[in-house]
């Protein structure tokens, strides 16, 4: 006799456990970049697609005044102005099925083997939405900013295009005066590697001291081969980009929808032997602060990877390049 899926798993426990294990195994989460939002969570107990999120504006920089002693001189306030973003509601879902019969061939079941790896596919998923979602608020950037939060480097001869100290301090200086904000450091693990080959990757443990977190000149550095690279069929350059990010730049909110857990078994299915399937389910919104979501390329009813990518489904709201603590910096060939 074998247990089955159904026999093991208890939707409403395991759907807190799947939950729980993708924030473990998703380092971009722990890294500080995103923000768990409780409105969000709020907003998509609600309807819609799309949802709004209200900001506060920073007070201008219109000059103090200067105080003299005339009692009828009177000075005037000035206010503090308000704005709103739109934020995208999204549904994902992903399912596996085995039949029965493997399961009695091979002495093992695999769906038990898929139930103990869905927050890890969970993790690497939501990774990966998180980096098309940076690309698109940077093609957004490219293309109706001037690329002010961009520095491109693919267009340096020999070392200049490369990743180094000085790409790193260049991409911070696009925030100017307010660079401190940046904290983390998102590479591709090419460029990872040559640095670690110049000794340039330091390991400072965590706050509980069980984890040595890679740093360099004093970033968090996260390595992740989903950040985007390309080839140039020319020239056979290749382009790679890297992020700085700030703290909470990222809002984040998951609202589990009424079935986010499901098993399903098919008796009929191969020949009778049956057919067993695990059906996961996530709804969530993941919001750049500042940037609007347009939906102007959207085919279906929620985002694809490509679509979140697509610069012409964002537009910047915050007027001034200092609001935003993200750069991208792209270098050639690691």
């Amino acid at each position: 006799m074998v247990t089955r899926l159904s026999d093991a798993i208890v939707p409403e426990v395991f759907s807190a456990y799947m939950l729980k294990e993708t924030m473990q195994k998703a380092p971009i989460f722990e890294s500080g970049a995103i923000r768990m939002d409780p409105d969000f969570v709020s907003k998509l107990a609600g309807g819609g697609s799309t949802f709004q999120v209200p900001h506060w504006n920073d007070l201008d920089d219109t000059e103090s005044d200067v105080a003299n002693d005339d009692p009828d001189d009177h000075a005037t306030p000035g206010k503090i102005t308000s704005g709103k973003t739109r934020a995208i509601r999204q549904f994902r879902t992903r399912g596996w099925s085995s039949a029965r019969l493997v399961a009695e061939l091979a002495g093992s079941d695999p769906q038990m083997a898929i139930a103990s790896r869905v927050g890890a596919y969970w993790a690497r998923q939501f990774n990966r939405i998180v980096v098309s979602t940076l690309t698109g608020v940077f093609n957004d950037n490219i293309a109706n900013d001037g690329g002010d939060m961009v520095l491109d480097l693919t267009g340096e001869a020999g070392d200049a295009a490369k990743m180094s100290a000085d790409a790193i301090l260049e991409g911070k200086q696009t925030m100017g005066d307010e660079s401190g904000a940046l904290k983390l450091l998102i590479i591709h693990s090419r460029i990872y590697t040559n640095l670690q080959k110049q000794n340039l990757i330091e390991f400072i443990p965590n706050s509980r001291g069980e984890v040595n977190i890679p740093t360099y000149l004093g970033y968090q550095v996260l390595q992740t081969d989903t950040v985007p690279v390309s080839v140039d069929g020319g020239t056979g350059d290749v382009t790679y980009t890297s992020y700085l990010l700030g703290e909470g730049v990222l809002g984040w909110g998951e609202s589990p929808p009424a079935e986010p857990v499901e098993v399903d078994s098919k008796p009929s299915a191969a020949k009778g032997s049956g057919v067993q399937e695990l059906w996961t389910r996530r709804q969530f919104a993941l919001h750049p602060y500042g940037f609007d979501w347009t939906d102007a390329a959207v085919v279906g009813e929620f985002p694809t990877n490509a679509e979140l990518a697509n610069g012409a489904n964002w537009n910047r709201v915050y007027p001034e390049r200092k609001m935003f603590a993200m750069a991208a910096i792209l270098t050639l060939n690691g």
